[in-house]
């Protein structure tokens, strides 16, 4: 999740359920690799979130073959919550709801090892309070769905430069309201699993929105200097 040579300033964010069927997945991850390899940007920071699901005695297979996958397509991986299992299935980080795995996590991954990021919900204190734990990334949104207001993610990124994910229904729609506002991550699995064309389809659009999106701010700031 940290820049690379050409990446992107701003990443897709997907998101898998622990249900997930793995013939189907891999199908559909195959082609979104596909994408986000052929864009200008050839090794972009894009991210793949893993959700455990307890019930399933493969999970642990099923989430090697996938970071595998993704570590060898330039995608990195999170695992949410469970710190330890991040570091079993060779996650590159761990986003914690239950801040008070905070401690852990950083004995298990350390400074140097892997990411650590904190679930700030919407809210301009969790925001300083992360920027305080120097964590190496933050995420922002709804419990109980929908998109998150943009005054946390505009706190954070006043602090600091480091990336803040938008949790959400993000389609192509949001992705210049929220870059503009610090974005470093929109949560676009949504609609890239539902886009009526596919996920070759949707996935091209939101790189495509990101891209204008970022050309606009860069012409802004730019502007604003002269």
């Amino acid at each position: 999740m940290t820049k690379k040579g050409s990446a992107s300033p701003v990443g897709l964010y997907i998101k898998l359920g622990p249900d997930y069927a793995m013939d189907i997945l891999t199908k559909d991850l195959k082609q979104i690799a596909l994408v986000i390899n052929h864009d200008k940007h050839k090794r972009n920071m894009h991210a793949i979130e893993l959700a455990v699901n307890e019930d399933d005695p493969e999970f642990k297979d099923k989430a090697l073959a996938l970071t595998g996958f993704a570590k060898h397509n330039g995608i990195a991986v999170v695992l949410r919550g469970h710190p330890e299992l991040a570091q079993e299935i060779e996650a590159e980080g761990v986003l914690l709801e239950d801040w008070d795995l905070l401690d852990a996590a950083r004995e298990i991954f350390g400074h140097d090892k892997g990411l650590i990021g904190l679930y700030c919900e919407n809210d301009p204190d969790k925001s300083a309070a992360a920027f305080d734990a120097d964590v190496d990334f933050v995420s922002f949104g709804m419990k109980k769905g929908g998109l998150p207001a943009v005054e946390a993610l505009k706190f954070w990124h006043m602090l600091t430069p480091k990336p803040a994910v938008v949790e959400g229904p993000v389609t192509n729609d949001h992705a210049a309201y929220y870059i503009e506002n610090g974005a470093g991550f929109l949560s676009a699995a949504e609609y890239i699993w539902s886009h009526p064309k596919g996920v070759m389809q949707g996935t091209v659009n939101m790189l495509h929105a990101i891209e204008l999106a970022l050309d606009e701010k860069n012409a802004d700031n730019a502007a604003s200097k002269n």
